[in-house]
């Protein structure tokens, strides 16, 4: 099975709404029908966004500790791959940029396209989380 890449937002929005295409990515996730890539930044940045006081009433500690482990478990750890110069109009994205280069599917599931608008010029297929259920969970 071949890795994707998880923008944070679209994790944050699976374990806050158990509802929805970024729901069925996250549950794809702990059912291993899906492997998420990521590179030492990427978990870290997902770590930190779980770790927000915003999401201590509406994120289990449970969840947010168990999907962090399990993308340590089964997901797959890649090196950074080096993103050009572009206009990039987040540089806090680039790792995720960076990790979804490392795969040989390059592709990256967020909520914000506008984000990732250079990097389809760079290969990478930017998908909706809806976009990302219809083509790749069974």
């Amino acid at each position: 099975m071949s890795a994707i890449v998880l923008d944070t937002n679209v994790l944050v929005a699976g374990l806050v709404s158990r509802r929805g295409a970024a729901a069925s990515l996250v549950d794809a996730l702990f059912r291993d029908e899906l492997r998420v890539a990521y590179t030492s930044a990427t978990l870290c940045e997902y770590a930190d966004v779980l770790d927000r006081p915003e999401f201590v009433d509406t994120i289990l500690p449970s969840d947010r500790m168990g999907v962090i482990v399990k993308l340590r478990t089964s997901g797959m750890l890649v090196d950074p791959a080096a993103v050009p110069s572009a206009d990039w109009p987040d540089a806090d994205d680039l790792p995720f940029v960076a990790a979804t280069l490392a795969t040989g599917r390059k592709i990256l599931v967020t909520l914000n396209r506008r984000d990732f608008a250079p990097a389809v010029a760079l290969g990478v297929r930017v998908l909706s989380p809806s976009e990302a259920r219809r083509e790749l969970l069974p």
